[in-house]
């Protein structure tokens, strides 16, 4: 298995754990990620503690995101996730199919780009829960 694959599989592993800590170690200090879309996530963040800033509010007490593995890939240069993921938060619940692009650089994370497979019906999910 290539290295950057491993780090694919870990850093979901580790995110779905709660081990901020731990996630953090897996990123580089100038980390970048993009979200995209028009909801209250979307746009460039300039690290994992700025997106989960973001994303806090919107889920609210109680909420629940769910991310399962589909398959990981590895090269060089970048680590790739192909996902599944549930979100369940304000009385709803959304499931949707994504892929992490993540670009490496010294074993770590250096800058992902998230694609969803429906962006507007996340989009719509995501915007009805900051109505709330």
């Amino acid at each position: 298995m290539h290295p950057n694959e491993e780090l694919a599989r870990r850093e979901l592993e580790v995110l779905n754990s709660g081990d901020m800590a731990a996630l953090g170690a897996l990123y580089t200090d100038d980390f970048v990620l993009h979200y995209p879309g028009r909801s209250p996530l979307a746009g460039d963040h300039r690290s994992f503690e700025e997106f989960l800033a973001k994303i806090g509010p919107l889920m609210g007490e109680g909420g629940s995101v769910s991310r399962e593995l589909h398959d990981a890939l590895g090269s060089d240069d970048h680590a790739i996730q192909l996902l599944n993921v549930t979100a369940t938060a304000k009385g709803r619940t959304h499931s949707w199919h994504g892929v992490i692009v993540m670009h490496t650089r010294d074993g770590k994370i250096s800058e992902a780009w998230i694609h969803i497979g429906d962006q507007y019906a996340l989009d719509e999910f995501l915007n009805s829960l900051a109505e709330v």
